[in-house]
């Protein structure tokens, strides 16, 4: 049993580290959703974790001030360390979105951002459509069930290693990037291969406009192949992303 103040300063801590996660989480953190509402949640996933989590978790007492700022500081970088990967790899997948609409003609086609940049067709629907995947599918649950578990691997006052952690978040960034090319590698075939054959037949035939000529079929081969290949793709990111969950956290 702990004493009133001790569940104060413990709350509030687990209370960082959830409200940072949110402001970082796709989703969570989109600016279409009110701060209201993710202040609430916070609050409620806070009171839901920390009576799982305060018979085991040893939170301090009788602290000064400078060392409370450091514990909040550490909290803030475990919250941040555990939101930036999911982040990355839906950074990813806009990212990817923004080179198909490149190589099948369609970057003239301006897209409804929800973020905070302007973005094309394309990578607006894979974030929306990643996005809208990741609660679905319950992600969101698996996350908030490593925001439990990361008091055993993080525990509250722990020494943080940084070094580790910028190593682990580099990791990340390099497989949320070579997962997505891999997902788009035949739709970036495909372009490749067809803009060689224009290429070729601008050659032997110089006075085709072959680029007028050759943006229709393009655009056409691109979106029937996205139509046949775009929900596995979908579907294989989102277990990619279910897999780095469950794997670096839970």
């Amino acid at each position: 049993m702990i004493n009133g103040e001790i569940a104060v300063i413990g709350l509030f801590l687990v209370f960082v580290r959830t409200g940072t996660t949110l402001m970082l989480l796709p989703g969570f953190s989109s600016t279409q959703v009110p701060n209201q509402v993710r202040l609430y949640s916070a609050i409620g996933i806070s009171f839901a974790i920390f009576p799982l989590i305060a018979s085991k978790v040893e939170f301090p007492q009788n602290i000064e001030p400078v060392q409370m700022l450091s514990l909040i500081a550490a909290e803030i970088v475990i919250g941040a360390i555990m939101a930036i990967p999911v982040r990355f790899f839906i950074m990813a997948i806009s990212f990817i979105g923004e080179i198909i609409t490149q190589v099948i003609g369609l970057n003239t086609i301006p897209g409804i951002s929800i973020g905070e940049t302007q973005s094309t067709t394309l990578s607006t629907m894979f974030e929306i459509s990643t996005i809208t995947l990741f609660f679905i599918s319950g992600l969101h649950v698996n996350f908030i069930m490593a925001l439990l578990v990361s008091y055993t691997v993080y525990p509250v006052g722990d020494v943080l290693d940084v070094g580790v952690m910028v190593e682990s978040l580099a990791t990340h960034l390099s497989q949320a990037f070579q997962i997505v090319i891999r997902l788009a590698a035949p739709i970036l075939i495909c372009s490749i291969v067809m803009n060689l054959i224009a290429g070729l037949v601008n050659k032997l035939t110089p006075q085709i406009p072959i680029y007028f000529v050759s943006t229709p079929f393009l655009i056409t081969v691109g979106l029937a192949l996205l139509i046949i290949v775009g929900d596995d793709m979908l579907v294989f990111f989102n277990l990619e992303l279910a897999r780095l969950i469950d794997g670096v956290f839970g």
